[in-house]
């Protein structure tokens, strides 16, 4: 167990925030397998200033269990203050604010948001220090090690962040310009919790147990955060934290397993979404479901195709009967 500011952390395992995918539902689920803290989409500061609906929409739901970090990003401190602002007008349930400092999309950073900041070291230190100072939430910040490979400048930027007063700092350990490519730099991120006295988390490459067991003895962090490691392998989280409360390592689930939990999914996403919306995106999540069973090609074709809940359910039918000829 440890903190972030006040508040108990009572796991190893974070969800981080998922542009289209960790919505609501997406959050709930991942919960039930044990995830300790739970981030939203990045939310974009002038969708909350121009009050666009579906921006909305992505903030915590009144029935949101907890605890969960809302995050949030833009190019322009005076906005993001601004967009604080909104935030706490509409809801209180949430327990972290975090700032979006790390995402590598060239939509993003072209508008000088995301790990654009990183370019510019110290209007970021005097933006995070206004943010702390608005925020009523205690506030977080996602980073990478550095624009590109001449200026990595995370180390640096770990101590002057905790000084500007955030409560923890979650890594990625690549630069912007690798974006998700390449290796995660953990060869770079040797005791890095030495730097400070806040909580850092790290993210790249956690796709297993020994992958985040490696990256906490590596780094000291307090937790690891889950992205692409998890999609389609959600009892990740459930071994992770199961070995590190325990000691014991819990076997994968086998393909009759990952299709229950693949349901579970699609019919919470139908009942927050909507059934064709739901759908839409259970498409691109569906096939990494199956990924690595025998005999699956060609039905990840069809989950990328499906339009129904019932299509769904017929899919998995056919995965279960195939299964029993081989």
């Amino acid at each position: 167990m440890w903190k972030i500011g006040n508040i108990e952390i009572k796991g190893k395992t974070i969800l981080a925030p998922m542009a289209g995918i960790t919505t609501f539902a997406y959050r709930e689920f991942m919960r039930s397998f044990g995830v300790a803290l739970c981030y939203t989409e990045m939310i974009s500061d002038s969708g909350l200033i121009f009050n666009n609906e579906r921006t909305y929409e992505y903030l915590p739901r009144p029935e949101e269990k907890r605890p969960t970090s809302v995050q949030l990003f833009g190019g322009e401190t005076t906005k993001l203050l601004v967009a604080i602002e909104k935030i706490e007008k509409h809801t209180d349930n949430y327990d972290f604010l975090d700032l979006n400092l790390g995402c590598p999309v060239p939509k993003v950073t072209r508008n000088n948001g995301g790990s654009a900041w990183l370019k510019h070291p110290n209007e970021l230190i005097a933006m995070v220090e206004k943010v702390v100072k608005r925020s009523t939430k205690p506030v977080t910040v996602k980073i990478r090690i550095g624009w590109d490979e001449k200026h990595i400048n995370f180390k640096e930027l770990l101590p002057k962040l905790e000084e500007a007063g955030v409560s923890l700092i979650a890594i990625h350990l690549r630069t912007t310009k690798q974006l998700y490519g390449g290796k995660a730099r953990y060869d770079l991120a040797q005791n890095i919790q030495n730097l400070v006295s806040i909580p850092l988390v790290v993210s790249g490459d956690i796709y297993t147990l020994d992958d985040a067991i490696k990256a906490l003895e590596i780094t000291g962090a307090q937790a690891v955060m889950l992205a692409r490691g998890q999609l389609g392998n959600p009892f990740l989280a459930t071994q992770i934290e199961t070995y590190f409360k325990t000691g014991e390592r819990l076997k994968d689930p086998l393909l009759y397993q990952q299709l229950d939990y693949l349901c579970t999914l699609a019919n919470m996403m139908v009942e927050e979404k909507g059934e064709h919306m739901g759908i839409l995106v259970m498409r691109g999540i569906a096939h990494h479901f199956i990924k690595g069973f025998p005999f699956t090609k060609t039905y990840k074709v069809k989950l990328t195709k499906m339009s129904t809940l019932n299509d769904l359910e017929l899919i998995i039918k056919e995965i279960k009967n195939q299964a029993l000829l081989t």
